[in-house]
């Protein structure tokens, strides 16, 4: 049994804003690395990890689940 369209928009939500959170994190840790002079690979904590691992899975679960909504039959 195939599982509906609509059933696939909430993980789709959910991994985007993984996405973006983890986006983000990169995105301050590179400008923290660039122009602050007292950073350091110690100052690193580790909900900046969590959220770069949940960014790098949202991502890819993003990227999947659009491949999968243009492979899936439409149903009417």
């Amino acid at each position: 049994m195939h599982q509906l369209r609509f059933a696939k928009w909430p993980l789709l939500s959910i991994s985007l804003i993984l996405a973006l959170a983890g986006i983000f994190q990169i995105g301050k840790l590179i400008g923290l690395a660039v122009y602050s002079s007292d950073f350091s690979l110690n100052s690193i904590s580790i909900w900046q990890v969590g959220l770069i691992s949940s960014g790098i899975w949202g991502i890819s679960e993003f990227t999947r689940t659009i491949k999968k909504l243009k492979k899936s039959p439409q149903y009417s």
